[in-house]
């Protein structure tokens, strides 16, 4: 928070120049995006819809305010892109598509900010969550074996001292109704505010592509280098800091068992009567999940195709540069045309010092012969002892082979009723009847396929049946995620 910095960021930052525009479009920008993306959580809008509700809207100002002279709802599309306010790209169907970008997002978060701190200030419940996040990274950061031990074994005393005392005295303390409702309004808060920064997510996403791209389009750069950026560009992405956060969050809401917890706890506090007079005003809870998902694969899906994009930018370099060798050969063969039927300028094309050195195959001497001594030796045949083939025989015969492709359709057919599938699941509804090397190609469709995911900071535990009779064999895995 410098002074320089200061005021490059307030001469220089979409959200501040919006905040400062004139003749009230702050007013009808900011009032016409939260109408239309955050009223009713819409991630992106096609052109044609946006323009025809814009022209609703202009319409509807200009009679509650004679003076408005608005322009076409297309201008004020285009100007709002220029300014930073939106983002215009292109769905499968080629039609244009809009969303918000991370400077109006926080315009909106700002005014919503604004609103709320006429309200009543949750101070218990802000500092609790400061205290409590304080502890887990202390308890958390440790190494040493002790050290955490001591930790959950404070924990459980606490817990259990509570028990003890629940039991003794027959008597809950539970939390009042403004404790309940302020912790309600934070949870509610803190929902608004990770819904606002996923447009900012989906930013650092594309600041990382650009990067490779950038990296690309210099002319130094040896074309190995680049095809190792670009095939390592989804990779890159994952692995970046933002990356690593955002998918942490995605496999936890993929997770069937977290969403089922996450829905029953919502159910529950909208029912809870020290809560009901504000449900109606906070709303935005009950359609979290919904949210979330949404959100979450609509960046997903965009890194997928920043990945491609940098691809195809690979496979469009290969072209440019066949096309150039392409048409090097055709100037040589231009040029070689136009002095084939000229006679040489000078007598000697091409002058050679000293005499040539020939070395002819034929001219090298033959290696020569030695004779060598017979092999002398003896083989007894009469008293060899009698093999026994029948178990190799057998261990040939049992030979077998692991169809993939059937395991891929008992995967297809378990998730047509859901829309995600654990390993564990699907060794219950399909047991083991191959051992080890099933589980391999289970693994192996899982890391073939970008909708499967693998879980590492899970690991389950796997009993299965050994090829060998009554023999189990116990193995230790990361969870396995198979999404429809």
């Amino acid at each position: 928070m410098e002074y320089e910095q200061i005021k490059h960021e307030l001469k220089n930052s979409a959200t501040v120049m919006l905040l400062r525009s004139h003749n009230d479009n702050a007013a009808l920008i900011l009032s016409f995006f939260y109408k239309q993306f955050k009223v009713t959580q819409r991630i992106s809008i096609i052109q044609e819809e946006l323009e025809t509700k814009l022209g609703y809207y202009l319409e509807f100002l200009q009679d509650i305010d004679p003076d408005f002279n608005p322009r076409s709802p297309k201008e004020y599309l285009n100007k709002w892109c220029d300014d930073q306010l939106l983002r215009k790209t292109f769905n499968s169907s080629d039609d244009p598509v809009f969303t918000l970008t991370p400077a109006a997002e926080k315009a909106i978060a700002w005014l919503e900010d604004l609103k709320r701190r006429e309200e009543f200030v949750g101070t218990e419940s802000r500092f609790l969550q400061i205290f409590s996040l304080l502890k887990e990274i202390r308890d958390r950061s440790t190494t040493d074996i002790e050290t955490r031990i001591t930790q959950l074994e404070q924990d459980r005393d606490r817990i259990q001292q509570e028990i003890d005392q629940i039991r003794q005295t027959g008597v809950v303390d539970p939390y009042n109704p403004t404790q309940l409702q302020e912790r309600f309004r934070l949870a509610n808060q803190v929902t608004a505010q990770l819904i606002a920064d996923f447009s900012a997510v989906e930013q650092k996403f594309r600041s990382l592509t650009r990067s490779v791209q950038e990296y690309q389009l210099q002319q130094d750069t040896s074309k190995g280098t680049v095809i190792s950026r670009v095939l390592d560009a989804d990779q890159k992405l994952k692995d970046s800091e933002q990356g690593r956060s955002f998918y942490a969050f995605w496999n936890f809401l993929m997770s069937t068992s977290n969403r089922q917890e996450l829905k029953s706890l919502i159910q529950k506090i909208y029912t809870l009567e020290e809560l009901q007079s504000l449900t109606q005003e906070y709303g935005l809870l009950r359609r979290i999940e919904r949210i979330l998902i949404d959100r979450g694969e609509y960046i997903v899906q965009s890194n997928h195709r920043l990945a491609e994009k940098l691809r195809q930018m690979l496979d469009e370099r290969n072209l440019m540069e066949n096309r150039r060798v392409a048409e090097l050969i055709t100037e040589v063969q231009r040029l070689a045309l136009q002095v084939a039927t000229l006679a040489p300028s000078e007598p000697d094309f091409w002058v050679l010092e000293g005499e040539p050195i020939v070395n002819l195959m034929m001219a090298r001497p033959l290696h020569p012969l030695e004779e060598s001594e017979m092999p002398t030796f003896s083989m007894d045949f009469s008293d060899l002892p009698e093999v026994m083939l029948d178990e190799e025989i057998t261990a040939l015969y049992q030979q077998f082979y692991v169809d993939e492709e059937t395991l891929v359709q008992r995967i297809k057919r378990t998730l047509e009723q859901r829309t995600e599938v654990l390993l564990t699941e699907l060794l219950q509804l399909y047991p083991v009847t191959q051992g080890l090397p099933e589980i391999v190609a289970y693994l192996a469709i899982a890391t073939q396929c970008d909708r499967h995911s693998i879980n590492t900071s899970t690991i389950e535990l796997i009993v299965i049946t050994s090829l060998e009779p009554e023999k189990q064999l116990h193995l230790t895995l990361p969870q396995v995620i198979f999404h429809r």
